[in-house]
């Protein structure tokens, strides 16, 4: 297990410094095992951590930890959380404040707070003397007070502001007027809006929550909602003007007209646009559809006055519906929000909170608002976690549509408009799928956290990755890592794809043309192929539009470090959707910014606390940015939460070790006859037990039971995954849980001896009966007559009876039993007279159980020509084949390993196989055909052994597979160890350190076959003879 912790030193009168550490620890470890370390701040040397004799008082938030009962990796100790040293943090005083409204600043370059009003005069400003400080330049040191009397009524009054404030449109004077729930404050370029508390409660209740369950290894599993949404809202989204016929560029501004062409909130088909700037004309009818865009959402709509776009009705919120429905369900929204404006609401003339004639349509902008939440309903997503965090998932209608800022926009009739509604860029539409943020700085990074927050908050990690590129060497380092710091507790930035390093991020050259690389192989590997970089737009409009996901985010800060990378970079954006890999780039002027960006968003006024789009979209929009420390405390609320859909397979990665031990999962780390002698002594079930450990699991060792489980085990792989190694696995945890009169082992290497020792090092164990190496045909005819025999020979000794009846009757005294003539059991005396009486004899020793362990089944069901066992394998497999369709009577199990699961599929052996194994595979087809389940392909490659193991019942379950063929670890005992994070350095190539065995000793296998031998010897466990 390893979290990431913070730890606050003593405060002292100034600031307390902050030291990140990573905590390596086996689950279950108390916080007394680290404390010491976690005190001194140190750790540096990486030496396991020590408690000391006294510790100073450790606190989290503003509960104080008992070192001997808090445990790591257990609520509060998860990774992320901040723990301060003598006397809890600031902010955290332990008293739980009374409310009697919560104020939220959805909108503004300091956005995203959540603030609790107390009652009495709240004071709003930009001084740090206000009861609420805003950093907004436009907003007065003092702007405005709020005030909540004792029954809870709220008012709100300007104090003499230099830009003045409104409530809804409507301007507040210096007389106090009611400040209703609901309605938006605007003061400045801040809004503000009222969230009530219901009655009886004292704090604002955050929105509800959904179901975390702690794992014990740091980390909250979080069960999502069903993916559904709503039928009917408008949605506003924006994309830019098309090219004029034959020019190439975009064409002036000027007055909107009805496009012919209809126009969604993402890539769907006839997803042209309405681009009332470029339409020659009004047409009627919808045009089609631009090339490669998928048959999803397809809404005819009108143009939008000013270069702004709305779509009238969205699919809803939470993805999963099939797109042909989804269409359906936005026609039919559509039809009814049209037959609502035709019924008259909001007629032109009336008059609204801005005056002037203007109509407000104030129930479509609450729907807005609610579609794309702000900074601060992101804030409390994140901290709940609330019922929207992760909603987009695969399917969505507003996958990868990110929510830039506010303005008021003119709704499809031409004359209503919508007041300070969010302004939204879709991702995925092939005119926009490169976005490019400019400002200056620090406007630019706080309008940056904002987009990708809400991104990170709307997606699941196995939905969206993170990747960024912070390599600019024109910025100081030290102000680099300030800006992006926050973004390295996401965990969207962990690496799930193979990529050789331990965040997704780049803060050097190297560092850059690794990830850059990690993107580039992407493409090359997908529908482009190696020619990526020439394709045209429209192949990878055609490729992106077929792609379902998942997507990848590329960050690209600045320059990116070197002129190679800026030529990838650019090339990416170009290509990168066809592979689902979109940038989103800043720079403090647009003409830094890469090549390919089809929409920028500029920061612009005297203060850059407005955007203006380009080419030819809205300007004097509200921006939308938050603060460091809000990125801050938003990335820490997500860095512990892991996807836990039941209906999946638990993705466990970070729960799983990247090796483990088969001794350890064994309880056998000092392998000694005496512990297996007691172990062999317990009771067993009729026939023996068959059971053997496979390794680690999310919640302890993994464990397969061929007789109540089995009766036969598969297990398929790519090459290098560890398919023999597991099968050494099995063969030792087989021999350490049964005696080797009671359990016999028969050894077959598919491949001969042309891969390497395969089975052949387990031949020491005492319960290897027979093994043979597929290279010689003889020996393998004679091997399959053998196997066939014994067979035969275990059906006539059980009479047409069962394995665990057979030795229950054995249990049973002697009965009489009539022989009918010529039916006499094999190897049973003749009777003198046909037809007589006789008692049936019990055999004396028990029949064992047998166990056929196969290495490359797939290369005798179809070895290749030239093959030294060719002639031969025909025999082999019709042998197994007979022991997959009758060994469970028979007491004879299976375990077989393919490396190609189509060659085996359809097989006696893959049919009986009701235990299966999928380790890494190369594609996704070989490990559904296995396990059912896809994850097997996604495994790194760098984790051999790391495998899905699906039972009788459909569950599959994520495995480390112990390792029994390496050496003694110079260390028994996985100790503790606190060392400072470096978080530069987490874009390198982690640091594997091999396990470091004891010279050319002994292997764990040969340990444990010592010891198992003279265990044998002292129980007079006899082995069982071989087959041949």
């Amino acid at each position: 297990m390893q979290i990431r912790l913070t730890v606050l030193g003593p405060r002292g009168g100034r600031a307390a410094r902050s030291c990140d550490v990573l905590v390596t620890a086996p689950a279950g470890t108390p916080l007394s095992a680290v404390a010491g370390a976690l005190a001194s701040g140190s750790g540096g040397s990486g030496q396991p951590a020590r408690a000391g004799k006294s510790t100073p008082p450790l606190y989290a938030g503003a509960e104080r930890l008992d070192p001997a009962t808090a445990v790591l990796g257990v609520p509060p100790l998860l990774d992320g959380a901040v723990l301060s040293l003598h006397s809890p943090a600031d902010g955290h005083d332990g008293g739980r404040p009374t409310a009697a409204a919560r104020l939220h600043v959805v909108g503004g370059p300091d956005a995203g707070g959540v603030h609790l009003l107390q009652g009495g005069r709240i004071r709003v400003g930009r001084s740090a003397d206000a009861d609420v400080p805003l950093d907004d330049p436009d907003v007065s040191r003092l702007h405005c007070a709020i005030t909540v009397d004792g029954e809870g009524r709220v008012t709100v009054v300007d104090l003499g502001s230099t830009n003045g404030t409104t409530l809804d449109g409507a301007p507040v004077g210096e007389r106090a007027v009611p400040f209703p729930a609901g309605t938006l404050l605007r003061i400045g370029e801040s809004t503000l809006r009222l969230e009530p508390t219901p009655p009886g409660s004292a704090v604002p209740p955050p929105p509800a929550s959904v179901p975390a369950v702690p794992d014990a290894e740091g980390h909250l599993q979080v069960s999502l909602p069903p993916t559904s949404w709503p039928d009917s809202g408008p949605v506003a989204t924006w994309r830019p003007a098309r090219p004029a016929d034959g020019t190439g560029e975009r064409p002036a501004a000027r007055d909107a007209v009805p496009a012919d062409g209809p126009t969604t909130t993402g890539t769907g088909a006839g997803n042209v646009g309405v681009d009332a700037l470029a339409a020659p004309a009004p047409g009627p009818g919808p045009a089609e559809g631009a090339p490669g865009t998928p048959a999803r959402r397809d809404t005819p709509q009108r143009g939008l006055s000013e270069q702004t776009r709305t779509v009238a009705l969205p699919q809803g919120r939470r993805g999963g519906g099939k797109a042909a429905e989804a269409g359906s369900r936005m026609a039919g929204a559509i039809g009814g929000w049209a037959r609502r404006l035709a019924a008259g609401r909001g007629a032109p003339g009336a008059d609204g909170p801005g005056g002037g004639g203007t109509t407000y349509d104030q129930a479509d902008a609450a729907a807005l608002r609610e579609r794309w939440p702000d900074p601060a309903a992101v804030l409390l997503t994140a901290l709940g976690p609330g019922p929207r965090l992760w909603e987009r998932a695969l399917g969505h209608p507003d996958l990868l549509t990110v929510r830039l800022g506010t303005a008021d926009l003119t709704a499809e009739d031409g004359f209503r408009t919508l007041p300070a509604v969010p302004f939204t860029v879709d991702l995925r539409d092939p005119h926009t799928h490169v976005l490019g943020l400019a400002g200056p700085r620090p406007r630019l990074s706080g309008l940056a956290r904002a987009v990708i927050a809400q991104l990170c908050a709307l997606h699941p990690p196995g939905v969206l990755e993170v990747v960024l590129v912070n390599a600019d060497r024109s910025r100081p380092a030290e102000q680099r890592a300030e800006e992006w710091g926050w973004l390295n507790w996401l965990p969207h930035l962990r690496p799930a794809h193979g990529q050789d390093c331990r965040l997704l991020t780049a803060t050097d050259r190297e560092q850059a043309e690794a990830r850059v690389s990690e993107v580039v192989r992407r493409i090359e590997e997908g529908p482009l192929g190696t020619g990526w970089a020439t394709a045209s737009p429209e192949e990878v409009a055609e490729a992106a539009a077929r792609r379902e996901g998942p997507y990848t985010l590329l960050v690209v800060d600045g320059d990116p470090g070197s002129a190679y990378l800026r030529e990838a970079t650019g090339r990416i954006a170009a290509a990168g959707p066809s592979v689902g890999v979109h940038l989103l780039c800043l720079a403090e002027s647009p003409e830094r910014l890469a090549a390919g960006c089809g929409a920028v968003a500029v920061l612009e006024g005297d203060v850059a606390t407005t955007l203006r789009m380009e080419p030819h979209g809205p300007e004097h929009m509200t921006m939308e940015a938050v603060s460091a420390a809000w990125a801050e405390r938003f990335a820490r609320a997500l860095a512990p939460l892991r996807e836990g859909d039941a209906a999946a397979p638990r993705r466990t990665r970070s729960a799983l070790p990247p090796t483990a031990r088969l001794l350890d999962e064994l309880d056998l780390a000092l392998a000694t006859p005496a512990k297996i002698a007691t172990r062999w002594a317990e009771p067993a079930p009729s026939g023996g037990a068959a059971a053997a450990v496979l390794g680690a699991g999310p919640e302890g060792r993994v464990l397969v039971d061929l007789v109540g489980e089995g009766p036969h085990l598969l297990v398929g792989g790519a090459a290098g995954s560890g398919k023999t190694e597991l099968l050494r696995s099995v063969a030792a945890a087989l021999s350490a849980g049964e005696r080797p009169d009671r359990l016999a082992l028969v050894l077959v290497d598919g491949a001969g001896s042309e891969r390497g020792e395969g089975l052949r090092t387990c031949t020491d164990l005492p319960h290897v009966s027979t093994y043979l190496s597929a290279s010689d045909p003889v020996r393998m005819r004679e091997f399959a007559q053998a196997l066939t025999a014994e067979l035969r020979r275990r059906d006539e000794l059980l009479d047409g009876g069962d394995f665990a009846q057979w030795h229950e009757r054995r249990r049973l005294p002697a009965v009489p039993r009539q022989v009918e003539p010529g039916h006499a059991p094999a190897g049973a005396a003749d009777p003198q007279v046909r037809g007589a009486v006789r008692v049936r004899t019990r055999t004396t020793e028990p029949l064992p159980r047998l166990v056929v362990v196969v290495d490359d089944f797939d290369v005798l069901v179809a070895p290749a020509l030239g093959s030294p066992g060719r002639p031969a394998a025909g025999s082999v497999v019709r042998a197994l084949e007979g022991v997959a369709r009758d060994g469970e009577r028979l007491g004879v199990h299976l375990v077989a390993a393919t490396g190609r699961p189509e060659r085996t599929a359809g097989t006696d052996t893959d049919d009986a196989a009701r235990l299966r194994i999928a380790l890494r595979t190369e594609e996704p087809e070989s490990a559904a055909l296995l396990v059912a389940v896809e994850e097997p392909a996604t495994v790194d490659d760098a984790l051999p052994g790391r495998g899905y193991l699906r039972r009788p019942d459909g569950a599959v379950t994520a495995f480390q597979a112990g390792r029994v063929s390496g050496r003694i670890p110079r260390t028994a005992t996985l100790r503790p160890t606190v060392v400072p994070l470096e978080w530069e350095r987490m874009g390198d190539p982690p640091t594997r350190r091999p396990v470091r065995e004891l010279g050319n000793g002994p292997t764990d296998l040969a340990l444990l076959a010592s010891a198992l031998q003279r265990a044998a010897e002292s129980a007079a466990a006899d082995p069982v003879p071989p087959l041949l």
